[in-house]
């Protein structure tokens, strides 16, 4: 069986547009115009709340069926630029969560032998099981068959 821990993670739009929410992917100096395509990012509070622990009101109890709204329609290479700093962001996500120097509380020891496989199934699924992340814009490029 081919060793699959180190193919990158899958940056449809899913996970490029969570990670903005999500403030991992700071857009505010950003070229081709991207500060301006997730304004509803930069609102007070919104952060913090989406930081929160979920609460039995905003995690599982969702209908996964329903469809995300549809977030800021993206250029070619607009789409590019967000989808490469999601890549970049999960490999030093993974990079930092493995370096023996960053302190871990021993609850999360498990953390520093994640892969990026894992780390996009991870966002994924929250992205999916949580009513708040689901119902985040998540950005839209036209005409392609990826997303």
């Amino acid at each position: 069986m081919p060793n699959t821990s180190q193919i990158p993670v899958f940056t449809d739009n899913v996970l490029p547009s969570l990670l903005v929410h999500l403030g991992v992917i700071d857009l505010s100096s950003a070229s081709h115009e991207l500060e301006s395509k997730f304004p509803t990012t930069r609102s007070p509070g919104n952060l913090d709340f989406l930081l929160a622990e979920a609460s039995s009101k905003t995690n599982m109890e969702t209908d996964t069926t329903s469809i995300p709204p549809e977030g800021p329609t993206l250029t070619v290479e607009q789409s590019y630029i967000v989808r490469a700093a999601a890549i970049d962001a999960c490999e030093q996500i993974v990079e930092f969560a493995r370096s023996p120097n960053t302190a871990l509380p021993e609850s999360l020891e498990w953390v520093r032998d994640i892969t990026l496989p894992q780390l996009d199934i991870w966002l994924w699924s929250v992205a999916k099981d949580r009513q708040d992340y689901r119902q985040l814009e998540r950005f839209a490029l036209k005409d392609t068959v990826f997303f």
